[in-house]
Parts: C-alpha cells; sequence; structure tokens
C-alpha cells in the first residue's frame, strides 16, 4: 500500500493550485545598455469592412487614404496598408478567428473543423522570448475565455481575459502579490508530498511525476522572480483615468472600454510585462460584445449579411453601418498608435520597436471571403520595417461584382504570397525562426528597409 496519504484527485488539485498562477513569469528589470526589446501586438477584427471603400487604389508611398482609414492621417507614415493578402488555402467564414494567427487550412472549415488547431504565431514567438518577461504573452478579448486568436503548441486556444480591472490589477501585482510567499510554501509543500509518492510508483507514473516536479520546480523560480519584483520600481499610475468599469456589451461603453483595453496594452508594453500581445476584439458570428457603437444598437454580424456584396447604391443603409464601424476601428487604432508613439524608449518611442498587425479574416462581409484581408501593419521601424505605403501582393484585385456565387476569382500567381508569409515575417523580426509556419514560402523583403 503506497505510503502516500494523499488521493490521485487531491494531487491533481494540489498542482491545479501550484501550476493555476498565471502571472509568474520571469521579470526582468535591468535593462543596462541594451537596446530596448522587440515587441509585437496582434489586433482582430472579425466580420471583415466594406470593401467598396476600405483599400487604397494606387499602390507605393502616394497613396491616398481611403474615407474609412482617414482617422489614421496622423500616424500615415508609421504604417503599411495591404492589398492582395490571404491565407491561400484556408476557408473563409466564422472560422476567421482559428485561422488568422495559424494559416491553418485544415482547421475552421465551415464544413468542419479539424482540432486541434497548430500553434498561433504570437504563441509560437511567446514560446520563444516569453522567458524574459513576467508574462510571456498577454491574450486578451472583448468576451473573454474561447473567444480568442491564440492557440498554444498543442493547438489548444489560450483562453483570453476581458475584465478591464483584472488584467490591470495583474499588471501592477494587486491581485494578491502579498500572497505570493505563501505560495511559494504551498509549492514546496506539495514538491514533497510529490516527491514521497514517487517512490511507490511503476516507471510510467514516476515520469508522469517527474514531469510535474519539473512545472513545480519551474513555477518554484518564477514564484521567487515576482518576490523580487513584487519590490522593484513602478510607475505611478492614476486607475482614475482609466475606465475600468466599461461595459462591452452596452454601446455607449464601447469606445471607453476598446480605449482603455489598448490603454493597458501600452502599460503592459511599457513596464515590459510582456512582448506578445493578442486582443480578439468580438466574436465572429452573432451578436456580442463591441457589437454596438456608441451612436445606437446595431446588428453588426447581420448588417454585413444584409449588404449581400451588392453595390452601396443598392444597399446603402448597410453599407453606411459598415462604414461607421471600419472608422470607429481606425479611431481607436490611431489613438492606440499614437499612445504608443508618446512613450519615449531609447532613440525612439514605444512604437518603433513594436510591431503592431490590425485586421480582420474576412474581406467581404455577405460571402464571408477570405480574398483580399483588410490588414494594416504598423510601427516596427527598428525592428527593420519600412512604413508609409501600400503594398499590394497577387496582383490588385478589383471590388467584386453582385452575385458572389457566380463569381470567379481570378487565379493566384504562381508565387502567390500567403498571410502565413506576413506572419513569419514578424516573428523573424522579433527574432524568432519561423521558417514552415502555416503556408509561409518566404520572408517579405518587400516590407523591410
Amino acid at each position: 500500500m503506497s505510503r502516500f496519504p494523499l488521493s490521485r484527485r487531491g494531487f491533481l488539485r494540489a498542482a491545479g493550485i501550484t501550476l493555476a498562477l498565471p502571472w509568474l513569469e520571469a521579470f526582468d528589470g535591468a535593462k543596462g545598455a541594451a537596446p530596448p526589446p522587440a515587441r509585437c501586438v496582434f489586433t482582430f477584427v472579425p466580420n471583415g469592412v466594406n470593401m467598396w471603400e476600405w483599400h487604397p487604389t494606387a499602390a507605393g508611398a502616394d497613396y491616398e487614404l481611403t474615407p474609412p482609414l482617414k482617422a489614421l492621417s496622423a500616424v500615415r507614415e508609421r504604417l503599411t496598408v495591404f492589398s492582395g493578402m490571404r491565407h491561400l488555402k484556408c476557408a473563409g467564414g466564422h472560422g476567421e478567428m482559428a485561422l488568422w494567427l495559424t494559416g491553418n487550412p485544415e482547421h475552421g472549415g465551415e464544413k468542419g473543423a479539424v482540432r486541434p488547431n497548430t500553434q498561433s504565431i504570437d504563441q509560437r514567438i511567446a514560446s520563444a522570448i516569453g522567458g524574459a518577461t513576467r508574462f510571456p504573452s498577454l491574450v486578451v478579448g472583448s468576451m473573454g475565455g474561447i473567444i480568442t486568436i491564440s492557440f498554444n503548441q498543442d493547438g489548444k486556444p489560450v483562453m483570453s481575459e476581458h475584465n478591464l480591472t483584472t488584467i490591470f490589477n495583474d499588471l501592477m501585482g494587486l491581485d494578491g502579490a502579498g500572497r505570493l510567499a505563501h505560495r511559494a510554501s504551498i509549492l514546496d509543500a506539495v514538491a514533497g508530498q510529490a516527491a514521497t509518492l514517487r517512490r511507490d510508483l511503476g516507471r510510467t507514473d514516476e515520469r508522469k511525476v517527474d514531469e510535474f516536479l519539473d512545472s513545480v520546480r519551474s513555477v518554484e523560480r518564477r514564484v521567487q522572480s515576482d518576490l523580487a519584483w513584487k519590490d522593484a520600481p513602478k510607475p505611478t499610475i492614476d486607475r482614475d483615468q482609466l475606465a475600468l468599469s466599461s461595459d462591452p456589451y452596452k454601446g455607449k461603453e464601447s469606445t471607453a472600454y476598446a480605449d482603455t483595453m489598448f490603454d493597458l496594452i501600452v502599460l503592459a508594453l511599457r513596464m515590459d510585462q510582456t512582448r506578445v500581445v493578442s486582443f480578439c476584439t468580438t466574436c465572429s458570428e452573432g451578436p456580442g460584445a463591441l457589437k454596438d457603437l456608441p451612436g445606437g444598437p446595431r446588428n453588426w454580424h447581420g448588417t454585413g449579411h444584409g449588404t449581400g456584396d451588392e453595390t452601396p447604391d443598392k444597399k446603402p443603409k448597410e453599407f453606411a453601418v459598415l462604414s461607421e464601424y471600419d472608422a470607429w476601428w481606425a479611431e481607436r487604432l490611431a489613438r492606440f498608435l499614437g499612445k504608443l508613439g508618446e512613450v519615449n524608449e531609447g532613440d525612439g518611442d514605444l512604437l518603433h520597436r513594436t510591431a503592431v498587425l490590425f485586421g480582420s479574416g474576412m474581406s467581404w462581409p455577405a460571402s464571408h471571403r477570405n480574398d483580399n484581408l483588410p490588414l494594416i501593419l504598423a510601427g516596427g521601424e527598428r525592428l527593420g520595417f519600412k512604413q508609409g505605403r501600400h503594398v499590394v501582393f497577387n496582383g490588385q484585385p478589383k471590388p467584386v461584382p453582385t452575385n458572389p456565387d457566380t463569381v470567379k476569382i481570378a487565379p493566384l500567381p504562381k508565387d502567390a504570397v500567403s498571410m502565413s508569409c506576413l506572419l513569419r515575417t514578424i516573428a523573424e523580426r522579433m527574432g524568432v525562426p519561423a521558417e514552415g509556419f502555416g503556408e509561409s514560402r518566404r520572408v517579405l523583403s518587400e516590407l523591410l528597409a
């Protein structure tokens, strides 16, 4: 009979205590003379855009911002607008959240998804560099939980956090920093119990316990790092200036919620709490958070379906609503980029070393196609990105006629560029090799200075 008195259920419960500490990660506050770190932010907005207005006409540096993008005029020289970008083999539709950062053609199709997914690019980057910060990555979204664009190395969804107060408290160490020493003692106790259990097990179970002990030792190191971080100097933040109680389901509070989430992302990067952020703004289908504009309730998803991909003269009200949403999100992005640009850092500002990818996994909302995705890449000039342009890949797609079911999309060229190439390029500018990621064939030299 085992000398270990704890049941397996109790042992797993103890493991849950030790391992469910999401904020515990090594924190290196000493920068010295080293250059500021590279960072990346991925912001996903579902359901596509008003495709009759979004994409600029002229390519290169002399393009004009289209009406939905006018709010970005102040940061125009610090961003690139894309045309012709897509995941080559991925299906369109509501599976866009699962595909946007993975480029996995076997997952998320409307005729049956294959699970698990493959690892998303943000988590690939986080796996490589996340040990340098308290949080390997920050995964957030207005709806939280499985409404996420992030997938771990096993292809399982990384749950997103939606509560602004929780995120703020996590970043500022207000969610239990005073109990860290107690948690460390719990880890010590469970490690001792596990070692006792190990002596009574066969090789297979012994190996499992060894894996558990490795996890415990890892978390112990993180706890000790957090104990040291707890007493480190931190910036003074006036939480009253943050609308932490904003409700993303109330249209009149949508702007405050989205802006506050972006403010918290700036805070996380500024404090070097993480260097990888993913923001899944809301879900793709049905009702949800951030789907009612401040001016009054609107059915964003339903309105997109209602356009039927007709010409704007046939569906003026529906397309007007889409344009209003597009412009509203451009305003949020412009404000966020401006905030990053206000933080001085080294020989530049925070945006100089932060690559920000913004966009959708659909293009035309009614037919849910994913050709010619609306995408913007901003910042990251110190990472080697050349900004201030409209870059066209795979030819310049034109607006399609009505009746999308009968439309024949022009075949892609043999050297077609996938969005996976863009994601790979971001990863490699972050210092993380990503050859073979998704459908990628190469690094996009066209984007580099």
